[in-house]
């Protein structure tokens, strides 16, 4: 019996499925890639630079609230890949945070600080802990739909008449590849509209950035801040490599401010250091130089590259099998509206109470929204899994 329709967030499915005492559980609830035996490998990339770091590692004590100029470095070449030129820094500040998420909080408290008004919009949908890391800021929030408009593409339409009721100077949070709880990414030339979009009516974009690499390649999945660079005066990123280096627990990201108006770039850069000063006062150091370390030099980024497409291609894999699971228990149709989901998530068309019904029934977890994890489902669970969702609707 289906005990209840109140929504469970994700930190409570993670503990509901720590106490569950099933032998043949499956956890798809949270963004995590593991491999056949259910384990978030190391990199090798990402053990060669800790075994330097070890080696090497002179001191514990670098005091630094904005983290390391190499680490600054390293983000601005991958997320600016085919910029080249000394003056880039006049125009662009990189910040270390406590991974994407503390990078969100800090742009909320920055947004509350010098636009107190103006409206944050987010997608519907959007993931859970959207709402809660920018709630400080005090202009509320707006919604714009994220949907299909058919198996293989999104309704980019939807998108722009819902943001026709934005104001000037308010933010728009958008997810680039990957990121979406739906899967589905615009393409370039929806980019590129939705750039000029936000020059005419003047919006600020806000990129959550925490998958990139996990869509097409680390240059290629970077291409809509190189194009919104172009069209607008002013951008926000966040971004992580908890996910494209598997370093979940070094909680390594970057805040990173792009501004045409030079004057108003310092004043944002000193008040973001006085809020982290104020907070955690400086950001960890391990994590910044795994990244930098392999970043900045040519070798080993093409390693992390090799290992980052290996990644890539097991998802696309599971995915690809997983589809056919479904479509052997004859339900891909009915549960999956859409196909061209890219990345570690899928987004199935199953009511809350048919989830629920996974969970307690089969031991299968996953999100109220029908958010679930492929990176998370080794293929020995794929055929079970299928069984236990056509056996549900």
């Amino acid at each position: 019996m289906i005990k209840s329709q109140k929504k469970t967030n994700i930190m409570q499915l993670l503990e509901q499925y720590s106490m569950d005492k099933r032998i043949e559980k499956v956890n798809l609830t949270a963004g995590i890639y593991t491999n056949e035996d259910g384990v978030s490998p190391i990199l090798e990339s990402v053990k060669e630079a800790e075994y330097y770091r070890t080696k090497n590692q002179v001191s514990k004590a670098s005091f630094n609230i904005s983290g390391a100029a190499e680490f600054h470095q390293a983000v601005r070449t991958v997320l600016f890949p085919d910029t080249k030129g000394i003056n880039e820094d006049e125009y662009t500040e990189v910040t270390q945070t406590l991974g994407a998420s503390g990078a969100l909080h800090l742009a909320g408290r920055l947004i509350k600080h010098y636009a107190p008004q103006a409206k944050i919009w987010l997608s519907s949908p959007t993931w859970e802990n959207h709402p809660a890391l920018l709630e400080s800021h005090l202009g509320g929030f707006g919604y714009y739909g994220y949907q299909a408009a058919n198996k293989d593409q999104l309704c980019l339409n939807t998108m722009l008449d819902d943001l026709q009721q934005a104001n000037p100077g308010d933010f728009v949070l958008l997810h680039v590849c990957c990121h979406n709880p739906t899967g589905i990414d615009p393409t370039s030339f929806d980019w590129k509209l939705l750039a000029d979009f936000f020059a005419k009516r003047k919006l600020i974009p806000l990129f959550d950035f925490a998958y990139q690499g996990f869509a097409n390649s680390i240059q290629k999945d970077a291409e809509p801040l190189t194009i919104f660079k172009k069209y607008v005066d002013t951008l926000i990123i966040c971004n992580s490599f908890s996910k494209n280096m598997g370093i979940y627990d070094e909680r390594t990201g970057a805040l990173t401010l792009v501004f045409k108006d030079r004057e108003k770039l310092a004043h944002w850069k000193k008040t973001l250091r006085g809020l982290i000063r104020g907070s955690y006062s400086m950001p960890p150091v391990h994590g910044s130089f795994i990244a930098s370390h392999i970043i900045n030099d040519t070798g080993r980024f093409a390693h992390w590259e090799k290992e980052v497409e290996s990644i890539r291609n097991d998802l696309d894999q599971r995915r690809s099998l997983f589809f056919s699971e479904l479509s052997n228990n004859g339900i891909i149709d009915e549960i999956m509206p859409y196909r061209q989901q890219k990345g570690m998530f899928l987004y199935l068309n199953l009511s809350q109470e048919k989830i629920e019904s996974l969970r307690e029934n089969y031991g299968i977890y996953l999100l109220d929204s029908g958010r679930m994890c492929i990176a998370s489902l080794s293929t020995a669970d794929m055929e079970r899994v299928a069984k236990a969702m056509m056996n549900v609707l």
